[in-house]
């Protein structure tokens, strides 16, 4: 799990919504994202029933997936931007990172 610091949640998370944002997609990833008056990152992740039917894969992906941002945020490769990260589709962790890593740098 991130700090509490890095993550987009409550308010912030419905004025992100209420904003205009830029979106980027791949075949795993839709992220929207905008430039947040922060020193740092935040982000918000959502994984969706219909595509990982139990709670059990929801929560190993988002497991995965934070610990990718983790990573990335040692290594100061991420800009100061909010980020809403939807998942796709099912990929193995290998593919996740480097599709992660790719769009998160770019943005």
């Amino acid at each position: 799990m991130l700090k509490k610091l890095f993550r987009l949640s409550g308010e912030d998370l419905k004025d992100f919504f209420l904003k205009k944002s830029e979106k980027i997609k791949n075949d795993v990833f839709l992220i929207f994202y905008q430039k947040n008056n922060f020193p740092y990152p935040r982000f918000a992740l959502y994984c969706d029933q219909k595509i990982f039917k139990g709670a059990v894969r929801r929560n190993k992906i988002r497991r995965q997936i934070y610990s990718i941002i983790k990573e990335l945020l040692k290594e100061k490769k991420i800009k100061n931007y909010d980020f809403f990260t939807i998942v796709q589709d099912k990929k193995d962790f290998s593919k996740l990172k480097e599709s992660l890593t790719k769009i998160l740098t770019n943005a």
